[in-house]
């Protein structure tokens, strides 16, 4: 690793890790805190009145190690309001998957879930893929902020913001950061609902390589826990941080529907053979992405 100094910046260079033909670049360039403003958003709870004081994290922790398994899963997004004049609503985005969802690590205060998906293939067993990834953290003492523009910066949290609750921290398929948010369980009827803050997101998949007239996704995300699954809720607003404002609100309904799939060995198969790879790249970042109050990752270094 190589690294120099200047008057207000500490640069990386890019790591590469290899293994079997794949090669990894992360890098990061680690500013002071005063480069940035913060654009973070109040929840949409707006004050803690709103939530219910029982706490029972051993219950929390198994309704989110429930959403462990395997899936049968649909996404479904529309876009349902235009907020500026002159915008129309792109059509619906719906798509279907196989999935397992394994537990990595599962400690009293923290449980991380690594999703893989199961690709058909035509001759022989599912091609198994690495997918997202959500790291779950009770009470914890600060969040990893998207700013858009590839920007993150670490917030501290108050005794009454984290008293209770989960963070959530989603990672992209090489285990780069993509959002964290906080929030609490609520139980009803037999589910379990946890709901976040309003909460900063790079753009989506499903739109990063098609659209470039916003910058950030503000989501109040919730994950809605049963016994035959698990669904993630999402109220987001596509948010254009040069006009401070919002182009259209969308809906999004990602259900998880357990299932018995023939090819779920697989998964298990592939994260046996490949995880301590894997160990050393979440390290890696861990080590990149905690060692400065404002991360920014860059898309490419020296044309690479």
């Amino acid at each position: 690793m190589h690294l120099w100094l200047s008057q207000k910046r500490l640069t990386f260079l890019p790591i590469r890790v290899w293994r079997g033909g794949l090669a990894l670049t992360l890098a990061g360039v680690l500013q002071s805190c005063a480069s940035a403003p913060s654009p973070r958003v109040q929840g949409a709870s707006g004050n803690e009145s709103s939530v219910a004081r029982s706490c029972d994290p051993d219950r929390d922790r198994e309704a989110i190690l429930s959403m462990a398994g395997a899936f049968e899963v649909n996404f479904t997004f529309d876009e349902t309001q235009p907020l500026v004049e002159g915008y129309e609503l792109k059509e619906r985005y719906t798509a279907e998957a196989t999935e397992v969802v394994l537990v990595l690590e599962s400690s009293p205060r923290r449980i991380v879930l690594q999703h893989v998906l199961l690709i058909p293939q035509d001759d022989g067993p599912a091609l198994p893929l690495k997918h997202w990834r959500q790291d779950w953290v009770f009470e914890d003492a600060g969040l990893l902020e998207f700013q858009g523009k590839n920007v993150w910066r670490h917030r501290q949290l108050s005794q009454d913001e984290l008293a209770c609750a989960w963070s959530q921290s989603v990672y992209q398929v090489d285990d780069g950061p993509r959002y964290e948010g906080i929030g609490r369980f609520a139980y009803e009827d037999g589910t379990a609902t946890w709901t976040s803050e309003e909460t900063w997101r790079p753009l989506p998949r499903r739109e990063y390589t098609k659209r470039d007239d916003y910058d950030v996704l503000i989501a109040v995300n919730r994950h809605v826990i049963s016994d035959d699954g698990w669904r993630h809720e999402q109220a987001n607003r596509k948010w254009v941080i040069g006009d401070s404002r919002a182009l259209v609100e969308e809906r999004g309904l990602n259900t998880y529907r357990r299932a018995e799939l023939d090819d779920e060995q697989v998964a298990y198969d592939y994260m046996k053979a490949n995880g301590a790879f894997w160990r050393e790249v979440r390290g890696e970042w861990a080590a990149r992405l905690s060692s400065s109050a404002v991360v920014e990752v860059k898309d490419k270094v020296d044309g690479t």
